[in-house]
């Protein structure tokens, strides 16, 4: 137990110092690239930047706290290993897989804070920092996105041609409606849409396309619509900056959002399997640690260990992509590669706890 508790604080203090240490150089390069147009936007200089810095800070310590988590273990292991203290914790009858454990147990205790400062700090701050982007970094500006946005309401497609004033005005407006076989029975053209009252006051509406009705004096269908200004401004976004329960809402079976349904399943999906990165990086320092600690190389070590972690980076870039694209099922897709780095780590520290290998 002494031995575990040993092994973890080394663990948690240099994954704190890293995660420290990669985010005031990570946020000082950013500041540095972004100042001038956060400056053009017309603020007081020291309010704007010290907002911006705010506003970015929670995002850059989502990035780089799996990076921090694997260096923290690769160092902790490589300053044991280095000192002897591997084979003395083993000589005293401590298996790799209980020191491992005890750091993959750190690992999900992070994963799980993690999850809840993304929810709840990340996902509103990035949110902020996009709106304060689309309006020019201006201290009073309004959200205004580009033109031909597309978004999901059911059944039915709606392209925007243009979002204002926080999504409160939407112009050029054309609402495709469809039949339960996908075909386009009606296209709604509405010149401009306000936001009053909790609903939405159509100006010019006129039918420009869809099934002839058969009585020529049939009333124009109106926009019956669930979308709010919010939905306007937020699905652009992309989907790392949105809750939990708005993308639980964007792949409901009444879709809303700008992209399929599975998409946001994807995304969904990776919002759980996301944060357990945490706990899967100490399993990938260690098979690095354990493989090599006998070599006398803590460079070899680190190289390779680096070299494991960000092979898993790659691999789930590419999976997720897939997920995205609907070529996987949105569980595969988040899942995949947490399950099969962390079966192919196990397997590794267990034929190296029987084997005894590089002892």
């Amino acid at each position: 137990m002494i031995l575990s508790r040993y092994l973890m604080k080394a663990f948690i203090g240099r994954f704190l110092m890293l995660l420290i240490g990669l985010v005031l150089f990570l946020q000082t390069l950013d500041l540095l690239a972004t100042a001038n147009e956060v400056l053009a936007g017309g603020g007081d200089p020291v309010a704007s930047l010290s907002r911006y810095v705010s506003l970015r800070l929670p995002g850059l310590v989502e990035t780089v706290a799996p990076l921090a988590a694997l260096l923290g273990a690769l160092t902790a292991m490589v300053g044991m290993a280095t000192n002897s203290e591997i084979l003395a914790m083993r000589a005293a009858g401590r298996s790799v897989l209980s020191l491992v454990g005890g750091l993959m147990a750190v690992g999900m205790l992070l994963s799980g804070l993690l999850f809840v400062f993304s929810e709840f700090i990340v996902v509103p701050t990035s949110a902020k920092l996009e709106d304060w982007r689309d309006a020019g970094f201006k201290a009073d500006g309004h959200v205004e996105t580009g033109e031909n946005s597309w978004i999901m309401d059911g059944s039915s497609i709606i392209r925007v041609g243009h979002v204002m004033r926080d999504g409160t005005v939407l112009n050029d407006i054309r609402v495709f409606r469809q039949d339960k076989d996908g075909n386009v029975t009606d296209i709604i053209g509405i010149r401009l849409a306000l936001w009053e009252t909790d609903h939405w006051s159509v100006f010019e509406p006129k039918r420009i396309g869809g099934l002839v009705p058969e009585d020529e004096n049939a009333p124009l269908p109106t926009w019956d619509t669930q979308l709010r200004p919010e939905h306007f401004i937020r699905f652009a976004n992309h989907p790392n900056q949105l809750s939990l329960s708005t993308l639980r809402e964007y792949s409901g079976n009444q879709a809303i959002g700008s992209h399929p349904g599975y998409f946001y399943d994807t995304w969904l999906q990776q919002k759980a399997a996301g944060p357990l990165v945490l706990a899967l990086m100490p399993l990938l320092a260690a098979i690095a640690a354990f493989a090599h600690h006998r070599q006398g190389s803590s460079v070899v070590t680190v190289v390779w260990g680096i070299t494991i972690g960000f092979s898993f980076v790659v691999i789930d870039n590419i999976v997720l992509a897939m997920g995205q694209f609907g070529s996987l099922p949105p569980v595969l897709a988040a899942w995949l590669p947490l399950a099969l780095f962390g079966t192919l780590g196990l397997w590794i520290v267990f034929r190296f706890e029987h084997t005894g290998a590089h002892t």
